[in-house]
């Protein structure tokens, strides 16, 4: 349970930084300057991955949650 909490909380640590790091301004010539390193679209499948990944894993964590709270079940 503990994982998932610290992969939650890197997520939103990520997702809070990610506005002021696409501000900053990059001279040209250096990644993200002129052009961008990795291609938008890769970056939104990647996202769209994640974000289903986070959610299963929800899915999961509720599932074995509920599993431990049902009387009569015991590991």
């Amino acid at each position: 349970m503990q994982a998932a909490a610290r992969l939650e909380a890197a997520v939103e640590r990520l997702a809070a930084a990610l506005p002021a790091a696409l501000a900053r301004p990059r001279p040209a010539g250096q990644p993200g300057g002129d052009a961008d390193s990795v291609p938008r679209a890769e970056v939104a499948a990647l996202a769209a991955r994640l974000d289903a990944t986070i959610l299963r894993l929800r899915a999961a964590m509720q599932d074995e949650l509920r599993q431990a709270d049902e009387p009569g079940e015991e590991d």
